[in-house]
């Protein structure tokens, strides 16, 4: 465990997987609600595939500071990872830097890309990317939202994220309904903050301008895997697409997730650093 300090003075902490002679330096974000101690399966296997993997716990999220489910600006987030870069970089400054963002994760790490070209990555994939929801939620419930987000933005609200809907091993999903560190929140003005996202990173994508990966699970229930292939089909960059017709939103909890693993590296493989 490591600690860094994000641009406003809060404190963030990230996790490390480091192998003896490491290619590259993957930066992994996880979803909503979530933390980067689920992920430490993931980050080992890509260690023992040769990259360092440092995992963070955004903002809001797991043992880093910020108020559980509420989100001020998105903004803070990309300034967060700005700050995960450089501590990576002071600590490996040799190796490049990849960005894998899974949901949530991975809408702000598209949102960076279009954002921050002065600081380029070697590559980045998004898994499951949170460019719209699989189930739009109802009118009245977006007009009460829009509501409170301006009488009461900090409102805890259930998040209502249904583990069924995350992988098909029911040991995962029972594991993170178990979870404390999971804090099943959205605020009314987190919620605003991610759709303003939703619209942004849509809308700009033609700033991208770093090699991109999306893996997408055809059974997402959770967002719209079909939004994030219309989005990834309409780039200019070098884009890969990865479908996975069964699988379910958390494709690095599949129980095939070695595939992923492996195309994973593969696209790496492609842009030099594996």
């Amino acid at each position: 465990m490591a600690t860094l300090t994000a641009p406003d003075g809060t404190q963030l902490v990230y996790d490390a997987c480091e192998p003896l002679s490491p290619r590259a330096a993957v930066l992994f974000l996880h979803g909503w609600s979530d933390h980067a101690g689920r992920w430490s399966g993931v980050g080992e296997r890509l260690r023992d595939a040769g990259f360092a993997v440092y995992l963070l716990d955004q903002r809001g999220h797991g043992r880093s500071g910020g108020r559980r489910g509420y989100l001020s600006r998105f903004s803070q987030l990309l300034g967060d990872l700005q700050a995960f870069r450089r501590a990576v970089r002071r600590r490996r400054p040799e190796l490049p830097q990849i960005l894998l963002g899974h949901s949530f994760g991975g809408l702000v790490a598209l949102r960076y890309l279009e954002t921050q070209p002065s600081d380029p990555l070697a590559a980045a994939v998004a898994a499951s990317p949170a460019l719209a929801l699989a189930t739009p939620p109802p009118a009245w419930k977006l007009v009460l939202s829009r509501m409170f987000a301006d009488l009461w933005p900090t409102l805890p609200i259930p998040a209502g994220i249904d583990a069924a809907m995350l992988s098909r091993d029911p040991a995962v999903n029972a594991a993170y309904e178990s979870d404390r560190a999971v804090h099943g929140l959205a605020s009314p003005g987190a919620w605003r903050e991610i759709q303003w996202a939703q619209r942004a990173v849509t809308t700009d994508g033609h700033r991208i301008d770093t090699p991109l990966l999306f893996l997408l699970g055809g059974e997402d229930r959770i967002v719209d895997a079909h939004a994030a292939r219309a989005f990834a089909d309409g780039l200019t960059v070098p884009v890969q697409v990865q479908w996975y017709a069964e699988m379910y939103h958390e494709l690095l909890h599949d129980p095939q997730n070695e595939q992923v693993i492996a195309d994973i590296v593969a696209f790496l493989a492609t842009r030099g650093v594996a």
